[in-house]
């Protein structure tokens, strides 16, 4: 706008002045000069106006402009770790055909089976399963991690990979309760924890110890039945130095006279029955060619077996092994009552 207005102000000069493109022979040369000086002043001021506006307007727009570029990248670049994880943790379902039920073993009462994303002890946990759970679907397609048999898995809506170390395979079925006690007391067993095993002990019948499966009770002739310990003595059995007579060897008929600790390394936990190859909820799996009468003598008891299906292929699982823990419910709670080993017998 001032450019303008000095441009219309050097022509109301010059035309108020009565200029020609001739000068009049009254106006002299520095009046003449004076006002093309001006002229040219005028037009020097638009002709130098110009670059000044190019200038200052092309620098201020591109400075605004470039901080928009940085926008983009920023946005695009952070949501891409957020949706990522959550694909990363999808379990592999099962990937052959179903092996059977088997049930969760050698895991401690405070503690939990976990259930793997994938194979291997680093791998995302998708769920857990109790420490007397059963009726776990194993499938085949297992891969061996590490020093673990790793195996695909379905417990209830869950599924996953399992390590096969702490399930064994499933023979009939038990309530939770039942289940979760007789966990507890192969626990203790395998512990040599008798503290913890007199507090399982049946309050008033005690635990009746049995080394082969055929069980004589009391009725019997004196000095012929099963030797019963109540919970107190339990406690101070394992430093006992008593010798009892538990029995006769099967096929020797030589007499079992051994002091307790002697006793449990041979006919309570000989093996390792908290990890057996099979669990038996209230049915006999194990059988040889002595009379099983169990539940004669524990007519309302629910009897819990580990088994062991052999171990060394030249017997042909001659070699087996058991241990049935016997149980009765006592004012609503599960107690021992027997412990009851078998074996192959002659």
């Amino acid at each position: 706008m001032k450019r303008v207005l000095i441009l219309l102000v050097a022509m109301w000069l010059v035309s108020g002045c009565g200029l020609e493109t001739t000068p009049s022979p009254t106006q002299t040369p520095d009046l003449v000069a004076t006002q093309v000086a001006v002229m040219e002043a005028a037009a020097a001021t638009l002709t130098a106006a110009a670059p000044t506006a190019t200038a200052t307007t092309v620098p201020s727009v591109a400075p605004t402009a470039s901080p928009v570029l940085t926008v983009a990248p920023t946005a695009t670049f952070s949501a891409v770790p957020t949706t990522a994880p959550p694909t990363a943790v999808e379990p592999t379902p099962p990937i052959g055909p179903a092996l059977g039920l088997f049930a969760v073993v050698d895991v401690a009462s405070d503690d939990v089976l976990n259930v793997r994303a994938r194979p291997g002890p680093s791998e995302p946990v998708v769920g857990t399963i109790p420490y007397y759970g059963r009726g776990v679907e194993v499938h085949d397609g297992g891969r061996q991690v590490g020093e673990s048999w790793w195996v695909p898995v379905r417990y209830g809506e869950l599924s996953g990979w399992a390590n096969g170390n702490y399930l064994a395979r499933q023979v009939g079925n038990v309530g939770d309760a039942t289940a979760a006690r007789a966990a507890q007391i192969v626990a203790a067993l395998r512990d040599r924890d008798m503290q913890e095993l007199a507090g399982l002990a049946h309050p008033v019948k005690g635990v009746t110890f049995s080394p082969y499966t055929y069980v004589r009770p009391l009725q019997g002739a004196p000095g012929e039945a099963d030797l019963v310990f109540g919970p107190t003595q339990l406690r101070g059995l394992w430093n006992d130095p008593t010798v009892y007579h538990w029995g006769i060897y099967d096929g020797s008929g030589e007499p079992i006279d051994l002091i307790f600790r002697d006793y449990y390394e041979r006919f309570v936990y000989d093996v390792d029955f908290a990890r057996p190859d099979v669990v038996g909820f209230n049915e006999t799996i194990g059988q040889g060619n002595s009379i099983n009468n169990i539940a004669e003598v524990y007519p309302i008891a629910v009897t819990i077996e580990y088994h062991f299906e052999g171990f060394d292929p030249d017997y042909a699982g001659m070699d087996w092994r058991s241990l049935r823990l016997v149980m009765e419910e006592y004012e609503g709670v599960w107690y021992l009552v027997g412990i009851v080993h078998d074996e192959w017998t002659i």
